[in-house]
């Protein structure tokens, strides 16, 4: 396993960073829908900006999209905001899916830069 320090803020607390974690990508996304929970509770476009800028650089390394990371979109179906989750519509179920296939088709589309981005919040 290969590990290495970082250092961290004013306090010097070392940070240990398992570079082969098994779970790496499950984590970033959790992150990812915690930003955008974020973006979304303060109504932060930048915040939203950096969420695809980083998504997008984590694709270019190697980073596997995952259903979820669709979070960060409002979503054409049910409308739900970005960091929620969908709600089932007429004709649109989810059955055990947290979000619709046409947002994470859409999220997948507006990180590799096929779609323009959507306006995230109004």
């Amino acid at each position: 396993m290969t590990r290495f320090r970082l250092r961290r803020g004013r306090e010097g607390l070392p940070v240990h960073v398992d570079i082969d974690e098994p779970r790496a990508a499950e984590l970033f996304w959790e992150g990812m829908r915690e930003v955008a929970a974020a973006a979304t509770r303060h109504q932060d476009h930048d915040l939203y900006r950096a969420i695809v800028t980083i998504g997008r650089a984590a694709l270019a390394q190697g980073v596997e999209l995952v259903p979820s990371s669709g979070l960060f979109l409002q979503c054409p179906v049910c409308r739900s905001l970005p960091g929620q989750g969908c709600i089932s519509a007429p004709g649109y179920p989810l059955r055990d899916n947290i979000l619709h296939p046409q947002r994470a088709e859409l999220a997948e589309k507006a990180i590799s830069g096929e779609v323009p981005l959507p306006v995230p919040l109004r």
